[in-house]
């Protein structure tokens, strides 16, 4: 069973120079609690993380990226919707995911808009609420619960 975690980027990133895989680049809250929980041996082992950027539009955590400070705008976000959208909507017929769990900001959500008209119905779909304390302690307990499966 495949399951895959929707992020927002983070506005807080490792600088440097040259490339650095997403996942490591980002440095934000709910990277921090994925590394933490990677670091105590509580994260997923069939879990893939989805990142939607800014700058880069949808990608994966492995993929490597540069510095960036680009912020997500309602006006960037309408930009990106068509392809990150189609993007998404592709990676997720490609791969047979049965459990998602979206962490996404408002702006973020927009650059989402309509992903997932042609999904399978039975495909569960978790949207993280709140503020992002909240939302990261949602996702948190979701990647928890994962490992007891």
């Amino acid at each position: 069973m495949k399951r895959l975690l929707i992020l927002s980027c983070s506005n807080t990133k490792k600088k440097g120079k040259g490339l650095l895989p997403a996942i490591e680049r980002y440095d934000g809250i709910n990277y921090r609690v994925i590394k933490k929980l990677q670091r105590e041996g509580n994260f997923p082992d069939d879990l893939d993380i989805g990142i939607i950027s800014a700058k880069y539009g949808f990608l994966t955590s492995d993929i490597p990226i540069d510095y960036y400070n680009q912020k997500m705008t309602k006006e960037r976000a309408f930009e990106l919707e068509s392809r990150v959208s189609t993007e998404v909507n592709e990676f997720l017929q490609n791969n047979g995911y049965s459990k998602i769990f979206i962490n996404l900001g408002k702006e973020y959500r927009l650059a989402l808009n309509g992903f997932d008209e042609a999904l399978p119905s039975n495909m569960e779909i978790i949207y993280a609420k709140g503020a992002i304390g909240q939302k990261a302690s949602q996702m948190k307990e979701w990647l928890l619960s994962l490992i007891s499966e």
